[in-house]
């Protein structure tokens, strides 16, 4: 299911994935923050450092004036210390491409068709991996367009996965979406870590029902799924209005692929 090239790879390979969408590259407005941080800091570490100069008759100072020094000193630090921190994150997050059917992180290839798992942090940034053991990549505020790149490849995984899965509940194959506890998706809202490594649970996904744990609905009899951003619930509604089932709105991996195929499959039989 993994499909990984090297970014020089054949030119079949290349052709595979089609032409190239756009580029998404390093935030220069998260570089920006990090350096203007850095410069406020050495900056009153220079000051003080400069008042150090000017005791005397006119400028006087009743403390210790190592004091003063420790201080310059420890500024201008962690002014450095910050600028390091910022560029060395900027660096780690690599470029990404986006292209007809795949998207290119480095030297890591995923076709949208095999993207399995796309999670969506409470917050803002998302994660996807091509399936269960396979390495999580991560976009977030780093990255240039950040918020377009998610949104892109979120509609690129439901136009290609979404087309993929559909035939095969079409014929009479069940589809398995999974999903985290609540409370992994809770404790990601308030801090979100790339920990990723807890346990997942399958829901099942067939042409007639969507089964979670030991209950079952008939696609024909959900009428709606409605996510509160104040309790961060989403309800699966059926057609009586009653709550078939409430989960965390993170708790689903790829949850917009599950949302869209459960309303190509009631449309399909109306």
């Amino acid at each position: 299911m993994i499909s990984t090239e090297k970014s020089t790879g054949s030119a079949s390979g290349a052709q595979a994935l089609g032409k190239l969408i756009a580029t998404y590259g390093k935030s220069r407005s998260f570089l920006f923050v990090g350096w203007f941080m850095a410069a406020l800091f050495a900056g009153v570490g220079l000051f003080v450092l400069w008042l150090t100069t000017q005791i005397g008759p006119d400028f006087r100072f009743t403390g210790p004036v190592s004091l003063l020094y420790t201080v310059g000193f420890g500024s201008l630090a962690l002014g450095a210390a910050i600028a390091i921190i910022f560029w060395r994150l900027a660096a780690s997050q690599p470029t990404f491409h986006l292209l007809e059917n795949g998207i290119r992180a480095g030297e890591n290839t995923i076709l949208y068709r095999d993207l399995e798992d796309l999670y969506r942090f409470f917050y803002g940034g998302i994660g996807y991996r091509a399936a269960p053991g396979a390495p999580w990549t991560f976009i977030g505020s780093r990255i240039h367009r950040f918020a377009e790149l998610s949104e892109r490849l979120s509609s690129l995984q439901i136009e290609h996965r979404g087309e993929a899965l559909y035939q095969q509940l079409r014929a009479g194959k069940p589809v398995v979406f999974r999903y985290f506890e609540d409370s992994v998706a809770q404790s990601k809202s308030m801090v979100a870590t790339r920990n990723m490594e807890f346990p997942t649970f399958d829901m099942i996904l067939s042409a007639d029902q969507l089964q979670i744990g030991q209950k079952s609905i008939d696609i024909a009899r959900i009428a709606d799924i409605k996510t509160n951003l104040w309790t961060e619930k989403s309800s699966i509604l059926d057609v009586d209005g009653k709550v078939f089932h409430k989960i965390h709105p993170s708790s689903i991996l790829s949850f917009e692929l599950l949302h869209a195929l459960i309303a190509r499959l009631q449309q399909s039989v109306r």
